[in-house]
């Protein structure tokens, strides 16, 4: 599916609150009355209800408004063929479905947007009706609302009506005329000024290199003397030219690039909600069931870990807040206090003395997991070798590896731990590098190699565009589209990541885990809502933050915190991390 580019509307005229002809201020919103979802003697319900940012209304919403806007204003040569999106509706307009319930049961719903400085009245019913008043948005420089052609900003006699999907294109001018000035009267400024205030993004470094080699630089487009350049380029092109994605090379991969599809992964360590408590456990399966709103939910099939004699039974969790990933927390004290001494491991402890009582008085099976999940944190196994080069490079490449508690494949991102901490990097490959001379895998070094990025938010401003990011993974760009459709509408606000080293190296001593979707995981962290309420405040943090890194729970393990993170302990299969703590 060709993806779809965001267009940034820059002016708005929308208002929150409006002041009725009492002088009084009211919102600009449905009525008390008119959100009341109480149902009539007769058991008919009529309410009106906010739709919500993502909803598949306010998506359409924001496709169809973005297709009719760039070919009013993008030109025909420059964006030919592509597939164009508002990033989010202009500030402080907002969609309502009126839901109409009948006692039978039938359902149906009627999009309305507010935001019309006249006040609620003043409410557009699709996105064709809304469209003139959009196009008088981001091409009036004047903001002269008698430019607009909109049926609440013009009179009767003048106002376009049109078909949704039909605007009507500007009439074509021939080259040799030139526009006629009358006498000590400069024109009036038409509908379409010549400093549109919308924000298309340009071709990716890779299309403009193809295109060069094929075609002249684009001409400005030449239908209507009024129609000005449509697109604003940043000021200089990136110098680092992002490494192409290759496909996924199996289908759990291919499941795993998937924004919204999952957030945990068989073989993986998390917490799983017990009930009265939580505990650790594997992820063993997972699969999609459909929810009562014929929603995708996953579904997941978790093994407790603990010692090694007892062997809770496996559970299933029918929903991801029953899961949290293993290093959203860190993991307590034993229960034993005997246990509580530096050297011991999973495998070095008597578990018979502790289930005897020796060590004192706790939980075994709290205490077992507690140090199996430290030693699987403290180890890697690589998986789906790609590449045996050992007798020329002495390398192998793989497609992915289990890095701790979490399983990461080549082509998604890693949160890293230099400089500030906040970098990512995309992995374009997984290499294990042998020593000059040797064949042992146990002196072998591993690490990922891919570009870097750091995260950024700038003012939406006419003229300035954000970096390009339609080579990123889709994850990444799903998630930074969702997150800037909250920002742009409350802060005006734009977020990006930018690329600040191409094809570079890392140990994976300096990887601190996979990188989750703030809009994804957020919710199941913070707790839906509490989410929704700093969502409506423009409010998205990193979820980073909240997380720990693989390795913090061992670094007093493995000596002085001058030295708190070390490559861990190579396993060939991913069970044998986990030990005896699960059959």
């Amino acid at each position: 599916m060709t993806p779809y580019l965001p267009l940034y509307v820059i002016r708005s005229d929308g208002k929150l609150e409006v002041l009725t002809k009492s002088r009084k201020k009211e919102l600009n919103a449905p009525s008390d009355d008119q959100l009341n979802k109480k149902p009539d003697v007769k058991g008919n319900a009529d309410y009106f209800k906010e739709v919500e940012v993502g909803d598949a209304k306010e998506v359409e919403w924001r496709r169809k408004l973005g297709g009719m806007l760039i070919r009013e204003v993008g030109g025909q040569e420059e964006n030919a063929g592509g597939n164009y999106i508002l990033a989010a509706l202009p500030e402080n307009y907002r969609l309502y479905d009126r839901v109409t319930v009948k006692s039978g049961g039938s359902e149906t719903a009627d999009a309305y947007l507010y935001g019309h400085p006249q006040g609620r009245k003043k409410r557009y019913r699709s996105p064709g009706d809304f469209f003139p008043h959009l196009l008088w948005l981001a091409t009036d420089e004047h903001g002269d609302t008698e430019n607009c052609s909109c049926k609440f900003c013009a009179p009767d006699d003048i106002q376009v009506f049109e078909k949704p999907d039909k605007v009507r294109p500007p009439e074509p001018v021939k080259k040799e005329q030139s526009p006629v000035k009358r006498d000590n009267a400069p024109p009036k400024p038409p509908a379409t000024g010549n400093k549109p205030m919308v924000v298309v993004p340009s071709r990716s470094n890779s299309q403009d290199a193809n295109a060069s080699a094929t075609r002249a630089p684009s001409k400005p487009p030449s239908s209507g003397a009024a129609i000005p350049p449509a697109i604003a380029r940043q000021a200089a092109s990136q110098q680092l030219v992002p490494t192409q994605l290759a496909p996924a090379k199996c289908f759990e991969q291919d499941q795993d690039a998937q924004y919204n599809k999952y957030i945990f992964r068989p073989g993986e360590l998390v917490w799983f909600n017990r009930g009265n408590a939580w505990g650790l456990s594997i992820i063993l399966k997972r699969t999609l069931t459909r929810d009562v709103h014929n929603n995708d939910r996953a579904r997941y099939l978790v093994q407790p870990i603990s010692h090694p004699f007892h062997n809770p039974p496996t559970k299933i969790i029918e929903s991801e807040d029953g899961l949290r990933p293993w290093l959203a927390w860190s993991p307590p004290l034993p229960t034993h206090h005997g246990l509580a001494t530096a050297g011991l491991t999973y495998s070095n402890i008597d578990w018979k003395s502790v289930c005897s009582g020796r060590y004192g008085q706790g939980d075994a099976e709290v205490d077992g997991s507690i140090f199996a999940a430290k030693a699987v944190d403290d180890s890697f196994t690589l998986f789906d070798q790609l590449a045996n080069n050992t007798v020329t490079t002495g390398e192998r490449i793989y497609n992915g590896i289990y890095l701790g508690g979490e399983k990461i494949w080549t082509g998604e991102p890693v949160r890293l731990r230099k400089d500030s901490g906040q970098d990512i990097m995309v992995v374009r490959s997984i290499v294990e590098r042998l020593k000059p001379g040797s064949t042992s895998t146990a002196s072998a070094s591993v690490f990922l190699i891919g570009d870097v990025y750091r995260f950024g938010t700038s003012q939406l401003q006419p003229g300035l565009e954000p970096p390009d990011n339609r080579h990123l993974p889709l994850r990444l760009r799903q998630d930074l589209e969702y997150r800037n459709r909250a920002t742009i509408q409350t802060r005006r606000t734009v977020s990006f990541w930018k690329i600040i080293q191409a094809q570079t190296a890392v140990s994976i001593t300096d990887v601190k885990g996979r990188w989750y979707e703030s809009s994804t995981l957020l919710p199941v962290l913070k707790g839906t809502l509490e989410y929704s309420k700093e969502l409506q405040l423009g409010k998205v943090d990193d979820v980073g933050g909240y997380l720990n890194a693989r390795g913090d729970c061992n670094c007093s393990a493995h000596g002085s915190a001058a030295v708190p993170y070390r490559m861990g302990t190579r396993v060939v299969e991913r069970l044998e991390a986990f030990g005896k703590s699960i059959p």
